[in-house]
């Protein structure tokens, strides 16, 4: 009812009980309202996220997506595969993507400085994941029959670091072998046509051309002698990484716990939505360690990594070799896995 203005005592009374009536009507409509945008049927838009790569390495990303692990984390995710780790970490660098899945050659041989990139994670490491293939006919056997033979290889990657070893371990020098530096896709013609008498590479790869050489075909697998990690990083001057950063980290993390619980589903899983054919799924679920962690062994890898490339990988890094962990910023996994984190980096400013 509207107040008595001919009341003098009981006017303002009712006018003073009308306005508390409607500064609550006001308090009750802003709680309804917040209630409203936190309420399930209520979504945030998506935010789009870029993650390059191309390798074995990115079986969790895999997972993340098709799981719907990002989209529940409010992210809309795209995986784009650029064929190798180098071309995905490169697409990072150039701002094709936000983060980047790859080895370790492509982050020694990078200034860290120009641009800035930081590493977030680890999500597989493979001590068994390259190998060496020979053609029989060539007169290749056992390992030390590759000397004096012209053996494929990509220049700067993993393939190229296994095979300088695996010459050292059989007692080669680093002019018995001949090594042909071309792109893995010309591998399996070249060794077809004899142009190459084998090749160093991945093991899809060598299986591929395994098959095609049949009882022609040699592998030589040397487990443990050069440990793969798939390295997940980011540009950490574009202040929108660093937001989604912990969103994609918590898809990963449920990933890892997805592909740990339901091993057959997670491999039937990628078998159906991954280039890799069940037999390598196979293979690197026994032999591959398959988590998102931060362990003290990536640093000491990425410097025996800048190590060979400055002495023998015969392409310049950084004039000094950068300390790796002021690369790293591990608040963001210790926020949510703590003990998958082995390493104590203190820094001020956020999460780090």
């Amino acid at each position: 009812m509207p107040c008595p203005a001919d009341l003098s005592i009981v006017g303002p009374v009712c006018r003073r009980v009308a306005g508390v009536l409607l500064a609550l009507l006001i308090l009750i409509a802003g709680c309804k309202q917040r209630e409203e945008q936190a309420s399930p049927g209520h979504q945030a838009t998506p935010l789009a996220v870029t993650i390059c790569h191309g390798s074995v390495a990115d079986i969790l990303p895999h997972i993340a997506l098709e799981r719907g692990y990002f989209s529940e984390e409010g992210l809309t995710v795209t995986l784009k595969d650029l064929s190798n780790g180098k071309l995905a970490f490169d697409g990072l660098l150039q701002g094709e993507c936000n983060f980047a899945v790859s080895g370790a050659p492509p982050i020694v041989l990078a200034d860290p400085q120009s641009p800035p990139f930081a590493i977030l994670a680890t999500v597989l490491a493979d001590d068994d994941s390259t190998r060496i293939i020979g053609r029989r006919d060539r007169g290749i056997a056992k390992p030390r029959d590759i000397k004096g033979k012209r053996i494929g290889v990509k220049k700067e990657v993993t393939s190229h670091f296994f095979l300088d070893l695996f010459m050292m371990k059989h007692g080669l020098g680093q002019n018995e072998v001949i090594r042909v530096f071309m792109e893995p896709d010309a591998f399996q013609a070249a060794l077809s046509n004899g142009e190459i008498d084998g090749f160093s590479m991945t093991n899809r790869m060598v299986n591929d051309a395994a098959e095609t050489l049949g009882d022609q075909g040699v592998v030589f697998a040397e487990p443990g002698l050069i440990l793969l990690h798939g390295i997940l990083t980011t540009r950490p001057d574009i202040p929108f990484n660093l937001q989604v950063a912990p969103k994609v980290l918590k898809a990963l993390v449920r990933a890892e716990q997805y592909a740990k619980s339901e091993p057959a589903a997670a491999k039937d899983l990628l078998g159906r939505t991954s280039k890799l054919p069940l037999r390598e799924i196979e293979e690197i679920w026994g032999w591959a360690t398959i988590e998102v962690a931060l362990a003290n062994t990536l640093f000491v890898h990425l410097e025996d990594q800048y190590r060979w490339q400055v002495e023998r990988g015969g392409t310049p890094g950084p004039a000094v070799m950068p300390n790796y962990l002021n690369l790293v910023l591990p608040g963001y996994l210790q926020a949510i896995k703590p003990g998958a984190v082995s390493i104590i980096k203190p820094t001020a400013g956020g999460p780090r």
